[in-house]
């Protein structure tokens, strides 16, 4: 039955009233007011209603096609298909209903801005509060990029830091190439110097098409595949010290809500920075604190353990009873191994402490250097020694050696130091002794130079009793260092040092003498003089010789001359030794060599270096004729007439026995004789020359004395 036009009305209206009734209702969400509306409306109209928002549909059937009719308000849309238009208070009711939809709609969006708002907020809080949890810089630095990735939803994130004048990665996360976790930027250089250079957040959409950036990392950004980049600034109370910086390799864009969450993410970031950094700083401290305690409560314990030592060392100096009690007093109370050497590098003094031997090493370096070594015993094992030169008179006299059992490296400084110069002390008390001993040797030794002939007489019975033997054949040694102030002033040494140099040489020049040959030695300048007892030819030039070579090994470039005086019989005749040395010395300098000149070698120039005072003329002639002249006044000879006729014969053997009407063979035989008597070989000219110009002498000297007359008596 078909509903009559009043019926049709009443039913309009009901309509009417359900949908003003319905827009009379609190719109709560979009999903329950859509359905609803779609209801009403579609009763109010007699047509199906579709509800829209833009192009979405919410409720009701989908629209048919563009055509039909709508009514719009806000961003809510009603459409229907119907021929017939709605009455004015109809179409009134549909605008509100649209607004109605509107305001659930906005009810919905605030909604959901508020549960996202929620949801980031939580998010941060996470964030933030795991970082909060970590303190070391490095791991905070690790988890702000892992966090952020995440966060920013992105592939790749990193943290610079400012280093210089570049942003520095510190911390990188989700990398593919190793050189993006080394990155460094400049101002200007890239998305993260861009911000570097500005102070502003930074984004692009195309990393590798952008033109905004340089394009100084374009390669890096083809091999990670990135596409979209932000990055914003990393500020602690106003100053700029980094950026937080992510990648991802998608197609995406960055939104302001994004911009705006990375740079509220990267105010946590830099508090969490700054208290990673105090952290640091605070266990920094503590651990420097704890550091300085126990140095402090070390070198209480070092001072404490030292101060009994250091007692002990000086009584032990105190009772001068010598190295080797210092040796026992060191090892008894530290129960270590000890060796003291001496200047020559020996073992002078050891002691083993608790155990039988010391297994020390047998020798030891003479430069020896402060500190921890590693040594060899005499077992073959090796130790680690604290050594420690030992000083006296500003020279080295020998080294310490410590091996400790349990003692730690502050301890062992000081102890070795404190052994050193307990020993020093015991060293200079017998040096002062040596040296009032050395000193009156010394002058000894000028008296017996230098001195008158009571001096020297006096001196002699001086020496008996300092037992120095001066009985015998007694030549003086005179020496000169010739280059040691070139090499002072090539090696800036100070006068100090000069002298200490000319010590050592004198030391060396006795320590070669290990036959103790010399009497008597002293040092004046760079001269060293000496008194030798019973030494021949040979030996001189041998000691010479040793002690070039022991001079050598410090100093390469050390030269020394050196000249000797025949033998003499008495200590009276050491004046005229000297002066024979200074004549031998003299010629040293000028022939040159390292060896020794002996003054009986020089021949002929020792008449040329002669002082004026003494030319020495008549020694020179006894010493060649003597032996001559009186083996022919003894036998009757004609030694002298025969070296004579051979020298005028121009050395011809044959002339010679010719004109002295002999045989050859006579004349060979006295020609044997003058060379046994005189030691001259006449094949060598040497021998020629000096024999001929003291027969010349000879003459001269004798003039009225025909040489067979000076022969004959």
């Amino acid at each position: 039955m078909t509903p009559s036009r009043a019926e049709k009305r009443i039913a309009v209206a009901d309509a009417t009233g359900a949908l003003r009734a319905l827009l009379t209702k609190p719109a709560t969400t979009s999903s329950l007011a859509a359905p609803a509306l779609a209801k009403a409306a579609s009763a109010a109209l007699g047509a199906d209603v579709a509800v829209m928002t833009g192009d979405c549909l919410l409720a009701g059937p989908a629209p048919a096609g563009p055509g039909g009719q709508r009514v719009d308000c806000a961003n809510a849309t009603l459409r229907w298909c119907s021929p017939q238009q709605p009455s004015s208070a109809v179409t009134t009711l549909l605008r509100q209903g649209c607004a109605w939809l509107a305001a659930a709609l906005a009810i919905d969006a605030v909604r959901e801005q508020a549960q996202q708002a929620g949801e980031e907020m939580n998010a941060l809080r996470d964030v933030v509060g795991q970082l909060l949890t970590v303190r070391d810089l490095d791991q905070v630095l690790l988890s702000i990029a892992d966090r952020t990735l995440h966060l920013l939803e992105s592939d790749i994130c990193g943290v610079m830091l400012v280093d210089g004048d570049e942003v520095a990665m510190k911390s990188c996360v989700g990398n593919r190439a190793v050189e993006t976790a080394r990155l460094r930027m400049s101002r200007g250089q890239g998305v993260a110097g861009l911000v570097f250079l500005t102070g502003e957040p930074s984004k692009v959409d195309d990393y590798l098409a952008d033109e905004t950036i340089s394009h100084d990392f374009m390669s890096l950004a083809e091999k990670e595949e990135t596409l979209s980049a932000l990055a914003v600034p990393l500020r602690l109370q106003g100053e700029f010290i980094g950026v937080l910086e992510v990648w991802r390799r998608r197609p995406s864009v960055f939104t302001d809500r994004d911009v705006q969450r990375m740079v509220t993410l990267a105010d946590f970031v830099t508090i969490t920075i700054d208290n990673a950094r105090l952290n640091d700083r605070q266990a920094n401290a503590v651990e420097q604190l704890k550091e300085t305690r126990d140095a402090l409560e070390r070198q209480v314990s070092v001072l404490k353990r030292s101060s009994s030592l250091q007692q002990k060392l000086l009584a032990t100096v105190l009772s001068g009873v010598g190295l080797p009690a210092i040796a026992r007093t060191v090892a008894t109370e530290l129960d270590c191994r000890i060796g003291i050497y001496g200047p020559e590098g020996n073992l002078v003094a050891a002691c083993g402490g608790r155990s039988l031997t010391s297994k020390l090493p047998a020798t030891a370096a003479t430069r020896t250097t402060p500190g921890r070594h590693r040594v060899t015993l005499t077992d073959g094992s090796t130790a680690t020694a604290w050594l420690q030169p030992i000083y006296a008179d500003g020279d080295q006299v020998g080294s310490a050696a410590i091996i400790p059992a349990e003692h730690s490296a502050e301890m062992m400084d000081v102890i070795v130091g404190q052994v050193a110069m307990a020993c020093s002390l015991t060293l200079l008390r017998e040096h002062a002794a040596s040296r009032a001993r050395a000193e009156e040797l010394e002058q000894l030794l000028w008296d017996l130079l230098q001195g008158s002939v009571e001096h020297r007489i006096a001196a002699r019975t001086r020496a008996k009793q300092l037992n120095v033997a001066l009985r015998g054949q007694l030549r003086v040694l005179y020496g000169r260092i010739d280059n040691l102030e070139e090499i002072a002033a090539e090696s800036g040494w100070d006068t100090s040092q000069t002298d200490r140099v000319r010590r050592e040489v004198l030391r060396r020049f006795r320590a070669v003498d290990t036959h103790h040959v010399v009497a008597l030695s002293a040092l004046r300048g760079n001269l060293i003089t000496g008194i030798a007892v019973n030494v021949d030819r040979t030996a001189v030039k041998d000691l010479v010789g040793e002690l070039a070579t022991a001079l050598r090994g410090d100093w390469p470039e050390l030269r020394a001359t050196w000249g000797a005086s025949r033998a003499h019989e008495d200590v009276v005749d050491l004046p005229s030794a000297l002066n024979e040395a200074k004549t031998a010395l003299a010629a040293a300098r000028r022939l040159g060599g390292e060896n020794a000149f002996l003054y009986e070698e020089l021949g002929i120039v020792r008449l040329l270096l002669g002082s004026g005072d003494d030319p020495d003329l008549q020694t020179f002639v006894d010493e060649l004729t003597g032996p001559l002249v009186a083996y022919d006044r003894e036998n009757n000879g004609a030694l002298v007439r025969t070296l004579r006729a051979f020298f005028d014969a121009n050395c011809s053997q044959r002339v010679a026995a010719e004109r002295l009407f002999v045989h050859y063979k006579t004349l060979r035989y006295r020609l044997e004789q003058i060379k046994q008597l005189t030691g001259l070989d006449l094949a060598r000219h040497e021998d020629r020359v000096r024999a001929d110009f003291a027969l010349r002498l000879l003459q001269v000297t004798r003039p009225l004395e025909d040489p067979e007359d000076a022969a004959a008596g």
